[in-house]
Parts: C-alpha cells; structure tokens; sequence
C-alpha cells in the first residue's frame, strides 16, 4: 500500500502535462498493458482503442486537461458513446471509426484511405527488433508471452550463435507484425455489406512518394481489383502540393470578424459594478482565481526523478534553460564531438576488460578497422548514426587514433582499474542521481575516479567550478557505494585531447551538494 501510494503521488505530479504522454505514463507505471494482455479475454486492441478515443478527444481542444478528460468519459460511459452500435445505421448517415472500432459492424458502403506502405501495413513502432530495446519489457515477462516470438538466446556457446538466434528472433517479429497488419486490413475489408471504396495517395506531407499497399496487389491477385487500377508510380517528381499547407494569420486574431464586438462586451464587463454579480459573487472569484493559478501552473515544471550527473550542473547555473529544455523538448543531431567521445570510451573499456595494459592498441592503418568491426561500428561512412550504430568517418578514426596514443603514455595506461563504466544511482532529494563512472583505480591505498574527457578544458577557474560538480557526484556515489570514507576518494578529468590532468582542490560533499541544489531550484 505504501508502494502503491507513492506511485500514485508521482503520478499525481505529472497530471499537469501533456495529457496523451500522462496517459502513456500510467498506463506505463501501472502496468495497464500487460494487464489487458494477460486478461482471458483481453487484447491490445482494446487499449489501442482507449488511446485512439483519447487522441480524438485532444484533437478537438488542444488545452484540454485530464478533469476535462474524465468528465468526457464519464458523459460518454452514461450515453455508451464509447462502444459500438448495434443499431442499424440511419440512411445519409457517415460515421467515422477507427478499425479497432468497427469490429463487428456493417456498412452499407465502407471507405479505407490510406492503403499505401507505411499506412496500411503501419510501420510498427519497435520495427523489427521486439522488445531488444531500451524500456521495454521482455517478452516471456508479459502475460501473452505464449502467444509471441521467443528470442532462444539461453544456452548458445557462442557468440555467432547468439547473434543468430537474434536475428531468427527478428524475423519471426517481422512476420508477427505482417500477421497483426493483415488482420487489420481484414477486418477493415469485410465491414461492407455492398460496395468497398480502397483508395490511397503517393502524395502526403512527406518528401518521398509512398508504394501502394501490398494489400491491395493482393486484392489484384484475387481477382477483386483489376491491376490497371493500382498504379505503377507517381507522374511526380516531387511532392505536387510543394510548400503549400495550412496558412495561419500571425499574431492570431482570437474572435476574428466579432473582435470589435467582444472587446466592447468585454469593455462593459470590466466597468461593471463588481456587486452586480450578486450572489454568484463569491463563486465568480474562485473560478477567477483557479484560472490564476492554472496558468501560473502552466509555466512550472516538474523536475525529472531521474537527474543524469553530467547535467546536474545546468540544473544549478542554468535552471531557466533546463526548464524551457523540459518544457518543449526537440531532438537534437548527434554531434561529432559526441561521437568521437562515446568512441573513445567504448575503446577505453574493451582495452580494460581485456586485460588493461597488456590489451593492444588498435591504431589507424588497420587496427582500428579490426576494433570497430568488434564493436559493430562502420568506418568509413559519412552519414550520421541511425538505429543506435556509430558512423565512423575517416577523420573520426585519425582523432581516435590520436587520442589512442596520447593515452598510452598517461599514467594510467599501466594500470587495471577496479571498476570500468560503472553505473551508480544515489538518492537526491527525492531524485536519483544517475552517475556513470569512466573508470576507477586504487592508487597508494586511495580511490581515484577518472572521468574521460575528449572535448575542450576548462577555460577558466568559473568554467572548471561548474564543471567539478560532476566530480562531486561521482566522489560521493562511489563512496556510499562501497562504504568507504569520502575522505579516501579522489576524483580527476583527464582531458584526452590536450594530455591534460585537472585535480580540483576542493569537491563537494553530500551536504554541500544538496545546499546548491535546494539554492537552484528550492
């Protein structure tokens, strides 16, 4: 009960955002999914269903909150909005369901846009890898494991037959995901009673042209469609809309035609006498003041629970553009400096996994080729990294080689390190602190945590302060990790690039560090 209560105290914290991304979370935390999945008479369809219902409902109010939200379910659950007809349908009338929704159902005359490759078949979300990804639950965890592809993974000898097993995996993944497609289709088919309109473009809002559906080759096949009506390609050569799209006055005129008339009502209102409200008075306030206060609650953010240590500073120096980060989070193209140091590290730890100094060093003119082909990386290519592998260029391996043999000759090229990319997570505040350790080392009966750094040193006494807070955490977490005195840890950077070793002088300790916090962000 406890467990559950603090659950949904988090829960709680978070109502105030996005409501479709709230609704994921706690069907997330929750573990609404592999409920439904693991009921006798469940299905994801049924909560595919619930968030189609959910994002229909957002659509039509782009402000609408999760009280609004309830209050529309309940409304619907009392007319039964919710579930199919099982009366006829009247004549003239178009209704417009989702195919989750017209399981069941018959139409006169059904229509089904968008039959083209990435539609109809959908391009699923986890692709072909299932659930060998990040955040997501193993199958034979779930309650329909019976029912899904087995990764056969336990009791292979060797790598190659892993790999092999993972790749048997992917393709039994990729045929389920046909299967779940086909099925769709099917049931979107057979809805009509008399007349079935398929139809699709080559054209949407994207720059490349899409294939008609393989379903409806099939339909060709079949003898339903003749094959001259699915064309062969798109006459062209670009999107034919081009830059056109949706146009919208800015700065937005809200009331449109009638603002001269509302800005007057409004006028009359502001002059009014404030007792003529009478005795709605009283209520009149409170709702003035919850809007007040919603808005004002509109610019909060809620800090993650999870807090990477190597961002930890920017919540200190820089805590308006941590939350404008939070608020309107984008994308970003991985930069090269961050590729060249992930690079690094990765060599780092395969060199002290395989036996610290005596591991060689792959180099250019070769080696680097037979170490990245190891670690599943590409040299050679220009293109950014896609689906988690690592482009390497050309001047991407000359840097690493570089940074290779400056390493060699720093004093810790002869030294095996007690623990390599150890990931430590410490209390913080109601936070977790997520500090990911480069190395460790024991030196004259000392702790030494090393932090790689292969971008610039710090330019001054105010940068290299900002920066040591990293340092602080990981001093701290190692310590507490292992119960030894924080007074026996040391912690450094060294900054590959410039061969250069920074020892500050004095580091935070647990105490000092909450202090800043509490400080930043109160």
């Amino acid at each position: 009960m406890r467990a559950l209560g603090a659950q949904l105290a988090t829960l709680r914290s978070r109502a105030g955002g996005d409501l479709v991304d709230f609704v994921t979370l706690v069907v997330q935390e929750m573990r609404l999914d592999i409920e439904v999945a693991a009921h006798e008479q469940g299905g994801s369809a049924y909560l595919d269903a619930f968030v189609d219902e959910l994002s229909g409902f957002v659509q039509t109010d782009d402000r609408a909150d999760l009280g609004a939200f309830l209050g529309w379910i309940d409304a619907a659950a009392r007319r039964d909005d919710m579930g199919p007809r099982s009366e006829e349908p009247e004549g003239g009338t178009v209704q417009i369901l989702t195919i989750h929704g017209s399981k069941g159902l018959e139409w006169d005359a059904v229509a089904v846009p968008r039959m083209v490759e990435g539609a109809l078949p959908a391009r699923p979300q986890e692709g072909s890898t299932g659930w060998l990804g990040f955040g997501r639950l193993p199958y034979e965890f779930r309650g329909d494991a019976e029912e899904l592809p087995r990764l056969a993974w336990r009791g292979q000898e060797t790598q190659k037959d892993v790999v092999t097993a993972i790749d048997a995996f992917k393709d039994e993944v990729r045929a389920r995901n046909e299967d779940e497609e086909r099925r769709l289709t099917y049931v979107a088919l057979t809805r009509a009673k008399h007349e079935l309109l398929v139809t699709g473009s080559s054209w949407s809002t994207g720059v490349k042209p899409t294939a008609p559906s393989r379903y409806l080759h099939d339909l060709v096949d079949a003898g339903v469609l003749p094959a001259d009506r699915i064309p062969e390609g798109t006459a062209h050569e670009s999107n034919p809309l081009g830059d056109q799209g949706a146009t919208q006055t800015w700065p937005h005129v809200p009331f449109g035609s009638r603002g001269p008339r509302v800005l007057a009502a409004a006028e009359r209102v502001r002059n009014a006498n404030p007792g003529a409200a009478g005795r709605h008075a009283a209520d009149i306030d409170l709702l003035l003041a919850e809007r007040r206060a919603a808005r004002s609650a509109a610019h909060a953010v809620v800090v993650p629970h999870r807090v990477p240590a190597s961002g930890f500073k920017d919540y200190l120096g820089e805590p308006d553009r941590v939350a404008e980060r939070l608020r309107r989070p984008m994308p970003e193209r991985p930069y090269r400096a961050t590729r060249l140091g992930t690079l690094f590290h990765q060599w780092v730890e395969q060199r002290a996994r395989g036996g610290g100094a005596a591991a060689p060093l792959g180099g250019w003119d070769g080696g680097l080729d037979a170490w990245a082909g190891e670690l599943d990386l590409d040299v050679g290519e220009t293109a950014p990294a896609t689906d988690g592998d690592l482009a390497v260029t050309d001047d991407d391996a000359r840097r690493l080689a570089d940074f290779q043999e400056t390493f060699a000759r720093s004093r810790w090229a002869g030294l095996t390190p007690l623990e390599v990319e150890r990931e430590i997570h410490i209390p913080f505040l109601g936070h977790s602190v997520v500090c990911k350790l480069d190395a460790v080392y024991e030196i004259d009966g000392r702790i030494e945590v090393v932090d790689w750094k292969t971008g610039k040193a710090p330019t001054g006494a105010e940068d290299l302060e900002r920066r040591q807070v990293q340092l602080a955490l990981y001093r701290v977490a190692y310590a507490e990790f292992t119960g030894r005195p924080i007074e026996d840890v040391d912690a450094v950077f060294y900054f590959v690039a410039d061969d250069l070793e920074v020892r500050p002088t004095s580091l935070l300790d647990r105490a000092g560090l909450e202090r800043a916090w509490r400080n930043a962000i109160g």
